[in-house]
């Protein structure tokens, strides 16, 4: 019987801890206002999702704190595009981001970040987000067709 327990408490416990990752879900916003969720696998096998060149677009970010007590703030969320950091106002970037994220917390360990920006130059972009801790964190990625 206490095999049986010991067995079942290290099965409890790997499960606490993949759960202890943070939870990332995303939708696009277009210019008509149309709301439409993405999937960020974090691999490169995702299909890309389209945007037309020069159209203005809203990324909206629901971040689901799976653990109490997060040291990571969702400021903290690290946003690279195409390897670099994605930087306000950077024409030489694809997706120009025209203002900082801002964050807000509608919920208890529920975070929502809108981030606008430009579709600036045709081509495949990879957009990833980037949350370490030691509690697992969380490595997605989005990944841009801009056609026009």
């Amino acid at each position: 019987m206490k095999r049986i327990g010991a067995i079942a408490a290290v099965i409890l416990l790997a499960a606490a801890a993949v759960a202890g990752a943070c939870e990332l879900h995303f939708y696009l916003i277009d210019a008509e206002g149309v709301e439409r969720p993405l999937s960020a696998d974090g691999g490169s096998s995702a299909d890309p999702v389209h945007l037309e060149l020069g159209q203005q677009y809203i990324l909206r970010i629901v971040y689901l704190e799976d653990h109490r007590n997060c040291e990571v703030r969702p400021e903290d969320t690290l946003l690279l595009l195409d390897g670099a950091r994605w930087r306000v106002g950077r024409e030489t970037q694809p997706l120009v981001l025209a203002a900082p994220v801002t964050w807000s917390q509608p919920r208890t360990r529920t975070h929502e970040g809108e981030v606008r920006f430009t579709a600036a130059a045709a081509g495949t972009w990879t957009l990833e987000f980037i949350r370490e801790c030691d509690r697992g964190g969380y490595h997605g990625q989005l990944l841009f067709e801009v056609t026009g």
